[in-house]
């Protein structure tokens, strides 16, 4: 664990992550958002998207 996430970890800013996959390009990513409607692929920009468990 680096500085910067421990002086998160003690204020409290940890941000959620949720871990996604594009449909379209097979690109796993993370995202802060939750809502998929607002998630797009990072790599083709496609909003074609399912959440997957973190590994």
């Amino acid at each position: 664990m680096g500085f910067l996430d421990s002086v998160r970890g003690l204020f409290g800013t940890d941000e959620r992550t949720f871990h996604y996959v594009c449909e379209r390009c097979d690109t796993e990513f993370e995202s802060t958002k939750s809502d998929m409607s607002a998630v797009a692929c990072p790599d083709c920009r496609s909003t074609k998207i399912r959440a997957v468990s973190p590994a």
